[in-house]
């Protein structure tokens, strides 16, 4: 009897160490628009489960750990999590290579399947966004080409591995979205652009994709998905030649580029260019410009938010211009309700995960206060010297909110976010510390509020407050 009753616990505890996350049945899905206006900034889980190589499996036990760690990085654990959590990030892409842990059925690895939930539940379990793709498996050493032979051959191999994944992660709530692919390229390993064949190859893709996910039911049919351009890239062409799927379900589709623009500051090698350590000149921030103009205007043009899934610089001992640059991008990018995704490994390491510390406080903070929130662990005494406190409280049709002074401010403009333009909008200047709302609408009220000097120089921004008016 002793006997049975160990097996049962111990059958027990590894049914709770893999069992799914269960969402509220009654748990209302955010729309794309929702859903992107929910994440401040977000943070890439980078070349841990989406490592590849023929070498891990002859010269590693081939276990789901050997792969984890092939490329540097330590096995990822849920404090880890915590700390991205704690500097300020909501959302954490977990790219995913699935490529070496399927067999020649395309059938995925339970050990693989199971390790990949593992790392899923660490985010979602502390409330944050989380992203879920299909990485490695694209790009130039990857079996997913965008080319109609491959789409024709291995069609049905793509959609068998996303229904696999889509099965497994059916009841997950809300926070948890899907990633078609990533920076998928033609056969000949075109960056950038390419010819009529490939993009529509994409298109192809990225409806099987929408189409294996939605097949599988419960929460999957009405989940957010992400699609992905050529290459991931936002060149003119990609942009116009990427189709919005056909889905049963309304406005739940999210479109995805990456850019590491200027490549001169972002990387520490590109031998088409003058590498520099130096950011912020006219033309690094036409740049940028010219780069969130483009996602504005596809996403305008398709009627679906945009993010931008990857972006970064590399150390250079230069955290100064790097703040500078990721302030820059993502307040830009915020401007036009675009979110943006740290890309998180080696050089561009933001967080230690070894010593669960962040590595760059400064770079972290700049994002953060460009998006008006605050890091626990990043902040520096300066930077949350002047950090403003708000706070809101509701009545049946009003709001009044109230918030700590900064230090230097003359006056506070109070704005209020529009979901339709997804800009924040001014309501009010005032010199006190507390401003009332009344005849408020139904639906959520996002509110942040900005300090400004007697010259109109901005002192400090506060949080984000949204209320709910029912």
């Amino acid at each position: 009897m002793l006997k049975k009753v160990i097996s049962l616990i111990s059958a027990l505890a590894i049914a709770l160490t893999f069992c799914v996350i269960p969402s509220d049945a009654a748990e209302t899905f955010q729309s794309a628009k929702e859903y992107t206006d929910s994440i401040t900034v977000g943070w890439n889980l980078g070349n841990t489960l989406d490592t590849t190589g023929d070498w891990i499996k002859l010269y590693t036990e081939n276990k789901s750990a050997d792969y984890e760690k092939a490329w540097g990085n330590p096995i990822t654990t849920k404090e880890m999590i915590t700390v991205v959590k704690k500097a300020g990030f909501n959302a954490v892409r977990v790219p995913v290579t699935w490529a070496d842990h399927m067999d020649n059925s395309g059938n995925v690895d339970k050990e693989w399947m199971d390790r990949v939930q593992e790392v899923v539940d660490y985010v979602i379990s502390q409330d944050m966004y989380c992203i879920l793709n299909v990485h490695h498996d694209g790009g130039s050493d990857g079996w997913i080409v965008a080319d109609p032979d491959m789409v024709k051959k291995d069609g049905a191999k793509f959609s068998k591995l996303w229904k696999q994944i889509a099965v497994r992660f059916k009841s997950y709530g809300n926070k948890l979205s899907f990633e078609s692919f990533n920076e998928v390229i033609d056969k000949n390993d075109n960056w950038n652009s390419s010819g009529k064949d490939a993009y529509k190859a994409i298109n192809d893709l990225n409806q099987l994709f929408v189409d294996a996910v939605r097949a599988t039911g419960g929460n999957n049919s009405k989940r957010n998905l992400i699609i992905q351009s050529y290459a991931a890239s936002s060149d003119t062409g990609c942009l116009n030649n990427l189709s919005v799927p056909s889905d049963t379900a309304k406005n739940h589709i999210i479109a995805e580029v990456h850019s590491y623009d200027p490549v001169s500051f972002c990387w520490k090698e590109a031998s088409w260019t003058t590498l520099t350590d130096v950011w912020g000149s006219a033309s690094d921030k036409a740049e940028i410009n010219k780069l969130i103009s483009k996602i504005a205007d596809y996403s305008k043009k398709s009627d679906i938010p945009v993010i931008l899934g990857e972006f970064a610089s590399e150390d250079k001992n230069n955290d100064s211009e790097r703040a500078k640059h990721a302030s820059y991008v993502v307040s830009k990018a915020a401007e036009s309700g675009i979110k943006c995704f740290w890309w998180d490994t080696g050089d561009m390491a933001l967080i230690d995960r070894v010593n669960l510390k962040i590595l760059h406080p400064e770079v972290v903070n700049a994002m953060m206060k460009a998006v008006g929130t605050s890091s626990k662990n990043a902040a520096s005494t300066a930077d949350t010297a002047s950090e403003i406190k708000l706070s809101g409280k509701k009545t049946a049709s009003s709001v009044k909110l109230t918030w700590t002074k900064a230090d230097g401010a003359y006056g506070y403009k109070v704005y209020e976010y529009n979901t339709k333009t997804g800009k924040y909008v001014k309501k009010a200047y005032i010199k006190g510390t507390s401003k009332s709302f009344s005849g408020l609408s139904a639906g959520k009220h996002k509110y942040i509020v900005i300090a400004y000097t007697k010259d109109g120089k901005k002192v400090s921004t506060s949080n984000a407050v949204t209320v709910t008016i029912k």
